[in-house]
C-alpha cells in the first residue's frame, strides 16, 4: 500500500471480514499479505471510481450530497447494471424497515437477461 493512502483505502479489517464470509472464497482457502492488500487496492478502487462519477452528477446539479440513488445511477452509467436492480431492492427495504426518507424515489429498472436473480444462488465456479 502507498504510503499516506491509508485514508483513501478500506480498512484491511474490513476487507479480510468481507473475504471471511461464507461463500466469497472456496472453503480451506489461504490468503498471502499480498493478496489481501491487491483486494484491498481493487475495491477502494472500485469505491473511488463509482462515488467519483456520483460526485460528478452532484456537481452537473450544484448538490452537494451524494444519495444512494446517485450511487446506483454511477454504477449504471459506468456499465455495473447487474448489480444496481439487487441494491435498489436491497435500498427499497432497508428504507422501508427503517423508516427512511421515501421523498426520494428509487428508480429500478428491471436486471438485465444474464443476471442472477439472487446472490446467493449464483454458483460458486471454484466450488468442488
Amino acid at each position: 500500500m502507498r504510503v499516506g493512502a491509508a485514508a483513501t483505502v478500506m480498512p484491511i479489517a474490513n476487507v479480510i471480514r468481507i473475504m471471511r464470509h461464507p461463500g466469497v472464497l472456496p472453503g480451506l482457502s489461504k490468503d498471502s499479505s499480498d493478496a489481501k492488500e491487491t483486494i484491498q487496492e481493487c475495491v477502494s478502487e472500485y469505491i473511488s471510481f463509482i462515488t467519483g462519477e456520483a460526485n460528478e452528477r452532484c456537481q452537473r446539479e450544484q448538490r452537494k450530497t451524494i444519495t444512494a440513488d446517485d450511487v446506483l445511477w454511477a454504477m449504471s452509467k459506468l456499465g455495473f447494471d447487474d448489480y444496481v436492480h439487487p441494491l435498489a431492492l436491497y435500498l427499497r427495504q432497508y428504507r422501508q424497515l427503517e423508516g427512511g426518507d421515501h421523498r426520494l424515489p428509487i428508480v429500478i429498472k428491471p436486471p438485465p437477461p444474464h443476471a442472477p436473480q439472487n446472490f446467493a444462488a449464483v454458483p460458486n465456479p471454484n466450488a468442488n
